[in-house]
């Protein structure tokens, strides 16, 4: 399915002029908008191309490579396609992204990926010769690398979206999302009016809105009521209150609290579940929500997976900013499954909303007893699993859930060296 920007036909839409559209972005948010926007131009390439659907696309962020403490910023796997790699260096010197890349890929950490796709702001001129010689040298040889310079990510969010900008620059962030969203809706709800959109896209991926939108509107995606058997999800950072006490720079803070925003969002809707939202240090998503997709519980516990390299990632970024050790990093995860009842926070409301129901009280409880990396699960979640899913438990003892009782769960065993 196509999810491209309908423009005028032979021209693009250009994007608004903004005051500070030639101001820069700062670095380390500009590389977090990068990954988000990278991740939808691969996934429109495939759809286009290859003729895929777009959930047959997976771009997980954050994925731990061989060594301790180094994870790829994108990996993506188009369905009956080889993986590849996606690196977004941006706002480094080149020497740096040299050094940078080498110390992922000097060897390659996945036979099975041939690609690696630079994102760079080394991409034009001589120093896109320079930059092209040097990772030759240094990288592995069974990765073909590709560079990406501004130039040529704005040829594809025009190719993609219909979008034209000269620059990547703050002033055009909001144009680029606004195209986005624009080609999500129509792939999702062709002709539906479009005021819950930024909403709902928020909570869903397209494709999810897609499937649900077969048989409802737009408006009745939230709609007030009881909802059976779903699966919550819930994970925090460790030592969260510790990182921050010991943390000089309050944007540091900000920055790394963005990228587990942003990161465990794409995980949680990527997986066909709903971000509900994020309190503090903790994400909240929900599987198995309006309905009961086929194999939903799997789905949970695939995102689970994404989220500890997540936050192990957020965590290892973070200590390597600051002078104190942390005695903890990564994230703590619960699973539990039952009834929540969505309520409206206004009246009359079909944009605002909030759950409430036994199986988020349980899902906190778990959350909490788990240690860092850790996933537990209640007993009706884990018999909801396959059986191959199922494999990597085992039981432990009931976790005290206080007010909601002596709670039955099964612990997911980590493979080595995590």
């Amino acid at each position: 399915m196509s999810v491209k920007h309908e423009a005028p036909p032979g021209r693009a839409v250009a994007a608004s002029p903004v005051p500070d559209a030639s101001e820069p972005a700062s670095a380390g948010e500009l590389r977090l908008f990068l990954e988000e926007i990278c991740c939808e131009l691969v996934r429109v390439h495939h759809v286009e191309r290859d003729r895929l659907t777009p959930e047959s696309v997976e771009t997980i962020r954050e994925v731990r490579l061989g060594s301790p403490g180094l994870f790829a910023d994108i990996r993506v796997a188009p369905a009956a396609q080889a993986p590849y790699f996606v690196e977004v260096k941006w706002g480094y010197d080149a020497d740096e992204t040299v050094e940078r890349l080498a110390r992922k890929y000097a060897t390659n950490p996945d036979r099975g990926c041939r690609r690696l796709v630079v994102v760079t702001d080394h991409a034009d001129g001589a120093a896109r010769t320079v930059l092209d010689a040097a990772l030759r040298q240094r990288l592995c040889p069974t990765l073909a690398v590709e560079i990406w310079g501004e130039a040529e990510v704005c040829r594809r969010i025009e190719e993609s979206f219909g979008l034209h900008i000269a620059a990547l620059s703050r002033g055009n962030i909001r144009a680029i999302r606004d195209s986005i969203v624009r080609a999500e809706w129509r792939a999702a709800f062709a002709g539906a009016d479009d005021y819950l959109a930024p909403t709902l896209l928020w909570h869903f991926s397209s494709w999810s809105l897609r499937r649900l939108g077969r048989d409802r509107s737009p408006q009745d995606v939230l709609r007030a009521g009881i909802y059976r058997g779903v699966a919550v999800v819930m994970a925090d950072i460790c030592a969260f209150s510790s990182y921050v006490r010991d943390t000089r720079d309050e944007a540091l803070v900000r920055q790394s609290l963005t990228a587990f925003y942003s990161q465990a969002r794409q995980a949680i809707v990527e997986t066909g579940g709903m971000l509900d939202k994020f309190v503090g240090d903790e994400a909240i998503g929900l599987f198995g929500f309006p309905d009961h997709r086929s194999g939903y519980a799997d789905d949970a516990l695939r995102c689970a997976r994404r989220l500890i390299d997540i936050g192990n990632s957020v965590s290892e970024h973070w200590q390597s900013r600051i002078d104190r050790v942390q005695k903890s990093r990564g994230v703590h995860i619960g699973i539990a499954m039952g009834d929540v009842s969505l309520m409206p926070l206004r009246a009359f409301s079909t944009a605002h909303h909030g759950f409430i129901g036994d199986a988020l009280n349980m899902t906190a409880r778990l959350m909490a007893a788990a240690g860092p990396s850790d996933v537990l699960v209640s007993n009706s979640f884990y018999q909801a699993l396959s059986g191959e899913s199922r494999k990597g438990f085992r039981p432990i003892d009931p976790v005290d859930g206080r007010n909601v009782g002596l709670i039955q769960c099964w612990q997911l065993q980590r493979p080595e060296g995590r």
